[in-house]
């Protein structure tokens, strides 16, 4: 299972969203879990749950992704130890994996994803 810590704009104390099998950071910006029901909505630079407005979050691994390019093209990668989604991209420690938000890319940025699955386990063999 894995389990998200939201982390707060101004020193206030990080959130835990309830655990789950995975998470998909979608292409309309929300973030949704195995039930598909938004959790959380990124606009701003900002993770939105409720009212609340967090600056990312953060996923202990293993952590396997499953991601969908611009093209609609699938790949798998991980594990990964650690994650985090923040400033529109998602990170491994100091690396930058990816972006989810068009416009927010890193310098340093070198795949840009239309959906991002973070999964606890790793798919299937040839599961696209």
């Amino acid at each position: 299972m894995l389990r998200l810590t939201f982390r707060a704009l101004h020193g206030e104390a990080a959130m835990v969203l309830t655990r789950a099998a995975y998470f998909r950071i979608c292409e309309d910006a929300t973030l949704r879990g195995p039930d598909n029901t938004v959790a959380a909505v990124y606009a701003d630079r900002c993770w939105l749950l409720g009212s609340r407005r967090f600056r990312s979050f953060d996923c202990e691994g293993p952590v396997y992704l499953r991601v969908k390019d611009i093209a609609g093209s699938i790949a798998q990668c991980g594990p990964y130890d650690f994650v985090r989604a923040a400033e529109g991209a998602l990170y491994t420690q100091d690396t930058c994996l990816g972006t989810y938000f068009p416009g927010l890319e890193p310098p340093n940025a070198q795949d840009h994803w239309r959906e991002i699955a973070l999964l606890s386990s790793a798919p299937p063999t040839g599961y696209k």
